[in-house]
């Protein structure tokens, strides 16, 4: 008998052998031993928050059973935590010990290790992703040893597990880098969008985090600014202004379940890239009233991170789950690719080995580390497979 088992959005679904719900690292061996014993694959779900097939009809594991703080250090600002946790899980331990995340994304639903795994980030010229605040990660091999990572120890391997799309083991505790707990003021304000051409390279110079949605329906720009503030208190100056603790501000509530292409390009082509999305959308899907979203992200030297070697400007496509999305994400690949735009990998997306060999310069070495850790393919797909060349 097997367990019928699908995504958020519903776009992902699998009948798999069984969902595990392992409540140690001990448990998570047995089971790797087991899959090997029967040549199965392991996929972890995280919340299942992704919209390309990760997953397996063999097993699936959930780490829901495996969440919470396990340590801390006050000197260096670190907190390690078990790798279920979700991302509205750290906000309150995080804040207790004088802690916040440096930069979030919009949505706070993930896990950790799923959100770190895609390369999922936030906002702000200034800031990385959220991998770049990963100072530590222990995993469990597809041999089942026990792996512990970071910079000191093994600064390639540190650079290739922080973002993996779970292949290279199933990550057990992440080690967070905190910043000194801090206020955000939000801003929300609409404008035209010959108004954010003119404002946005000064809005992403003036505030310390800005974004903005594109709204297909009026055309117009639905614009958001995050800033620090001397307040101590939680409350809403307007209605379109909220002060808060940094871990309730950045995220949003996103209730309509939907699907979502996102792509990464060169900082200087943002515009221009935008510009083209929003021209074919406007003439190609006038129905489609899903809002474009545009971010700005700082480069890293993960190897194969979405912002790996470069200043990035991220666009985000979406539809509504009840509908097909590949006409209308067909059509926005192909201006991504005009651009040298880099999948966000927990999102739509067709790219194979040849491209992303062409793409990004760290990603024949990450498929060596792959390799090395997982020469039997246990943490792969046929998914997984074409994306890293695997036959």
């Amino acid at each position: 008998m097997t367990l019928e088992w699908q995504s958020w959005s519903g776009r992902q679904r699998h009948h798999a052998l069984a969902l595990e719900t392992p409540n140690s690292e001990d448990e998570i061996i047995s089971l790797l031993a087991k899959a090997e014993n029967e040549n199965r694959t392991v996929r972890t779900i995280g919340s299942a928050h992704s919209f390309v097939p990760f997953w397996t009809d063999d097993y699936l594991v959930s780490l829901d059973n495996y969440r919470g703080l396990i340590s801390s250090n006050s000197a260096t600002g670190e907190a390690t935590f078990r790798a279920g946790t979700k991302l509205h899980e750290l906000g309150e331990p995080l804040w207790d010990l004088g802690l916040s995340m440096e930069n979030m994304g919009d949505i706070d639903r993930q896990s950790i290790a799923g959100a770190i795994s895609t390369g999922t980030h936030g906002t702000g010229s200034a800031f990385q992703n959220i991998p770049s605040q990963v100072s530590r990660l222990r995993m469990v091999t597809a041999s089942g040893d026990i792996l512990t990572i970071d910079e000191s120890s093994s600064p390639e391997y540190f650079q290739a597990a922080r973002v993996s799309m779970g292949t290279l083991g199933l990550i057990t505790e992440v080690t967070l880098r905190g910043i000194p707990a801090y206020y955000l003021h939000e801003r929300n304000w609409l404008a035209s969008v010959d108004e954010c051409a003119e404002q946005r390279e000064s809005l992403i110079a003036s505030n310390r985090n800005w974004e903005f949605f594109w709204l297909p329906a009026s055309d117009r720009c639905s614009m958001k600014s995050l800033n620090l503030t001397e307040e101590t208190k939680s409350y809403k100056p307007s209605k379109w202004e909220e002060v808060g603790p940094s871990y309730h501000i950045i995220p949003s509530t996103r209730e309509d379940k939907f699907n979502e292409m996102e792509f990464s390009v060169p900082a200087e082509a943002g515009w221009a890239c935008f510009l083209e999305i929003r021209q074919m959308m406007k003439t190609d899907f006038p129905e489609v009233v899903w809002p474009v979203e545009y971010r700005t992200l700082k480069g890293d030297d993960m190897l194969i991170s979405s912002a790996s070697g470069r200043d990035t400007v991220t666009i985000s496509v979406h539809q509504d789950a009840s509908i097909d999305p590949s006409p209308l994400f067909d059509a926005a690949e192909a201006i991504f690719r005009a651009y040298q735009g880099r999948p966000h990998w927990g999102k739509v997306h067709h790219y194979e080995a040849a491209e992303l060999s062409d793409s990004l310069t760290g990603f024949n070495r990450f498929c060596e580390i792959r390799q090395d850790l997982d020469p039997e393919g246990r943490f792969l797909n046929s998914f997984l497979s074409k994306i890293f060349g695997v036959r």
